[in-house]
């Protein structure tokens, strides 16, 4: 069989010409080329377009009050709502023409009109930590300084909010921008058409270049002899704005070109003309460069840009080609002039009608200007928010990144703070301060915070933040003087070591530690003989204040002010017993929360939320709830202590300065009386205020001189429609007549009686066994209570012995002995002697210091030798005697405290 094999055609290809390859070559060359180039191109193309300004725009982080409740019966008059609209940028109407006085026509956004006692004012749309809010109409009636009535949208509500007050602008380090973004579909539409016809009438029908622009803005160039004038598009000039320089170069214009048209292919008109109109620069106001129409038309006309006339529309839209020469308020004739010529182009374009033309031609330019700052309002409390973003919210920068923070500041408060700062100080310069001025002005602060949850309601950190950005409310740091006492008195209360009826014994007294010795004095350098506790913290004595101190234990004492708050170097020794370290005022109004609260201490904070730029809710740090940090019982005894400093104590002076109800306080004062303290409360309000100079200099001022009038006029200005509500009393406390010398019930037999609050397991349940028929104790001498001041320089050194447990009491001698020891000097040394057990429910008790028997009758422990038993009284005693016994001698009474000296009758 035959094999056959298939050969394929053997073809024949021409050799190919050395020129012929390489031109090959080189196409192929160029195919790569191109393709390499195109890829590059659209790579990065593509990544400029990822940067094309889109909703949410950019713009500075804000921070904004607590927005004003309206609700019939609140505490709000007519001028105080209407101060408040003109703060947040609101702006009074009367009625429009042809409409007499009618309180029903129709109000634009953003404006309000006061008829008699109602107010009526058209709201915007404003953030709040719910979402967008407002927008409505809203009619508050007044019945003088209270809201009688509240509708909105012609309708009764029970409750209403203004739009919260902008406190302040958070801009970049290096370039401060003001921005308010505006959206396309919210705009009017002859706001939009006035730009279009001042930049690119023809913006809706070309690719993103215009050649009959550029053939234009050529010819005039080259008839001028250099680049005058250029041809671009919206387009283009929101890439010259966004990705390109201000370069006028033909090699720039050729990019320009190229993104342009990119952009519109990438993101259409629509999304090009609003990025337009929130980049386009429209001048300078204060420190920042205005970014948008938002931001000019606030800045230039105090409007949102939904607000805006045709007129107010044309002068913006004729500022963009040189917003420097056509400012309407530093060259209004210009501005007019290129307003005018936008009208009427306009009016060519058949985009408005000649009547409304020439109305808008014949308007006034009237421009409104509102200065852009970036702390319009309290500004000390804006570097407070901050500091709490970065804390506890992780923000670590708020420059241009577009965050909301709602702040829990009360505009209202803030400036009755403001006010009576500015308005106090103003005086004190002109009275005690007159001739003790120094280069440094008189400074003050003051905080005020809702206890109840710990929100700060007003901050004021200095005088002027224009000329002192120090905030003196957290970052002074001065001795707390006479303020610090209450801390010492509820510890003791707390512990059960002394009780407000116990007595103290006021008299010289030298502590001695080592080598080094302490002699405090009262602030009159003279002394009072024996006084209960009560007298001593009204009165704000500090020798019977370090005999207390030094009972309870310094120890004690420093771990109660550290729960409470103080977080400064605080060392246990002696001197601290009157505020001789530092504390801020923020600290101190923590304090006063705590006792305001009864015990619980709130978390202060300034911040209630936070969104991002998208409106989500930031996460941050819960604030923590309310924790207990003495018993309610010790906070309410000092608190009612402190009731007395306001009505006849060191404070007493703030009943006529317009201060009621039942509110409590302290003053505070230091050595040389280089700081001036006050701290008042009430359930629902701590305020604390401090005045001094920031080089520590001596002043003329106590607390009461200094600080009180400030705090006065501030708590006067915000009391309730209903007054401050008084501290509600913990159960568990009654109140008792004791015999302050036995700490025993009083009996008729007792020469003094004291009346006074008791927990439950501190009243004494027995009669007084001391002053019973029968008695055959060791005889002391009756206590007599304020008793006329001692002279010191009467008193003479005492003598020093040393008592079996080593702690060192001995009697003075002179005119301040008595026959009962406890006054002269106390040495503290190492003691072998066990701490006694703190009474059920107390947090402590004396720390290595005890008294001996017969110094400071502490409890219901009898002063001296044990009593031995004794026949029942005659008269069965009572827990609160009705009236003085007779012979007896009213000494002083208030609503807590009685004291009654006298002799029983004689036994049959």
């Amino acid at each position: 069989m035959q094999s056959f094999t298939y050969v394929a055609p053997r073809q024949t290809f021409p050799e190919m010409s050395p020129a012929r390859r390489r031109l090959v070559i080189a196409g192929l060359a160029t195919a790569c080329l191109l393709f390499l180039g195109g890829f590059v191109l659209t790579g990065y193309l593509w990544s400029l377009s990822r940067r094309f300004p889109v909703a949410p725009f950019a713009q500075p982080s804000r921070l904004y009050g607590s927005a004003t409740p309206l609700a019939p019966g609140m505490a709000l008059s007519a001028d105080e709502m209407t101060a408040e609209l003109a703060a947040t940028g609101y702006r009074e109407v009367g009625a429009p023409p042809g409409t007499g006085s009618d309180a029903n026509a129709p109000l634009p956004r953003g404006t309000y009109r006061r008829t008699g006692d109602r107010v009526a004012v058209q709201l915007r749309r404003f953030p709040t930590p719910d979402g967008p809010a407002g927008g409505d109409t809203l009619e508050v009636s007044f019945k003088g300084d209270r809201i009688a009535a509240v509708q909105a949208a012609g309708k009764p509500v029970r409750a209403a909010t203004l739009e919260p007050p902008l406190l302040a602008s958070y801009y970049g380090r290096k370039k401060v921008e003001e921005r308010r973004p505006v959206a396309l579909d919210e705009l009017p539409d002859p706001v939009v058409k006035a730009v279009l016809a001042a930049e690119d009438s023809g913006f809706w029908l070309h690719p993103g270049v215009s050649p009959t622009g550029i053939a234009r803005a050529l010819w005039k160039d080259a008839k001028g002899g250099e680049i005058e004038q250029g041809g671009s598009t919206i387009t283009q000039q929101l890439v010259k704005n966004v990705y390109l320089s201000n370069r006028r170069t033909l090699s720039r214009k050729a990019k320009e070109a190229v993104i342009a048209m990119a952009l519109e292919l990438r993101f259409g008109k629509r999304a090009i003309l609003e990025a337009y109109l929130n980049e386009i620069y429209l001048g300078q106001s204060g420190p920042a460069n205005l970014i948008g129409l938002g931001a000019a038309a606030r800045a230039w006309f105090g409007k949102d840009a939904t607000e805006l006339t045709l007129a107010e529309a044309a002068t913006l839209a004729g500022m963009i080609h040189a917003p420097a020469d056509t400012s309407p308020v530093a060259h209004p004739d210009k501005a007019r002039e290129r307003r005018d010529w936008v009208l009427k182009r306009m009016g060519e374009l058949g985009w408005i009608k000649p009547e409304p033309m020439q109305q808008a031609l014949a308007e006034p330019l009237a421009p409104q200007p509102q200065t852009v700052q970036a702390r319009p309002l309290a500004p000390y409390f804006a570097g407070a928010a901050e500091a709490e973003a970065q804390e506890r919210f992780g923000l670590q920068e708020l420059g241009n990144k577009g965050y909301l923070l709602f702040s829990t500041l009360s505009w209202r408060d803030q400036r009755q703070a403001e006010t009576a700062v500015a308005q106090g100080m103003a005086g004190l310069e002109k009275g005690w301060e007159k001739n003790r001025r120094h280069h440094k002005s008189l400074q003050a602060a003051l905080i005020s915070v809702d206890p109840r949850d710990g929100a700060v309601r007003a901050w004021v950190g200095g005088r002027s933040y224009s000329h002192s950005q120090f905030d003196r409310v957290s970052q002074a740091r001065r001795q707390a003087g006479s303020a610090f006492k209450p801390v010492i008195y509820a510890a003791a209360f707390g512990g059960g070591v002394a009780m407000p009826a116990t007595l103290f014994k006021d008299s010289p007294i030298t502590v001695r530690m080592g080598t080094a010795s302490w002699s405090p004095q009262n602030y009159d350098r003279t002394y009072h003989g024996w006084v209960t506790a009560r007298t001593a913290l009204e009165q704000s004595l500090n020798v019977p204040t370090v005999r207390l101190a030094l009972q309870v234990g310094m120890s004690h004492v420093v771990e109660l002010a550290r729960s409470l708050g103080i977080t400064g170097k605080l060392d246990p020794v002696p001197a601290a017993a009157l505020g001789t370290f530092e504390v801020s005022p923020l600290e101190m109004a923590q304090v006063y929360s705590t006792f305001a609260a009864g015990g619980l201490k709130p978390p202060v904070h300034v911040l209630a939320a936070v969104l991002d730029l998208k409106g989500e809710p930031v996460g941050g740090d819960e604030l923590p709830g309310s924790r207990r940090v003495m018993p309610p019982e010790a906070a309410y005894l000092v608190t009612n202590i402190l009731q007395g400093v306001l009505d006849h104590g060191t404070a007493a002076g703030a009943r006529g300065m317009g201060v009621t109800g039942p509110l409590a306080g302290k003053t505070g004062t230091t050595n040389d009386q280089r700081d001036s303290w006050f701290a008042g409360y009430s359930p629902d309000r701590a305020t604390v205020v401090w005045v001094g100079y920031d080089d520590n200099s001596s002043t003329q001022l106590t607390g009461a001189r200094g600080a009180l009038p400030l705090w006065a006029r501030f708590t006067a200005a915000v009391r309730p429609a209903a007054g401050f509500p008084d501290f509600p009393m913990p159960t568990g406390m009654v109140r008792v007549t004791v015999d302050p010398v036995t700490g025993q019930l009083a009996t008729p037999y007792c020469p003094t009686q004291v009346t006074d609050l008791f927990p439950e397991w501190k009243a004494p349940t027995v009669p007084c066994e001391r002053h019973s028929p029968g008695y055959n104790g060791d005889a002391l001498a009756d206590v007599t209570l304020s008793q006329p001041p001692i002279d010191p320089a009467a008193t003479e050194e005492p003598g020093t012995t040393v008592t079996a447990d080593g702690l060192e009491i001995v009697r003075p001698v002179g005119a301040a002995a008595t026959t009962t020891p406890g006054g002269g000097s106390i040495v503290i040394r190492p003691t072998s002697r066990p701490r006694p057990d703190a009474p059920a429910g107390a947090t402590g008790g004396p720390a290595g210091m005890e008294p001996s028997v017969g110094v400071v009758p502490v409890g219901s422990g009898p002063v001296g030798a044990k009593a031995a038993p004794t026949p029942p009284p005659p008269a069965e005693p009572t827990a609160e005697p009705e009236e003085t016994p007779p012979g007896g001698r009213l000494v002083r009474s208030s609503s807590s405290v009685t004291l009654r000296s006298g002799r029983p009758p004689r036994s049959s």
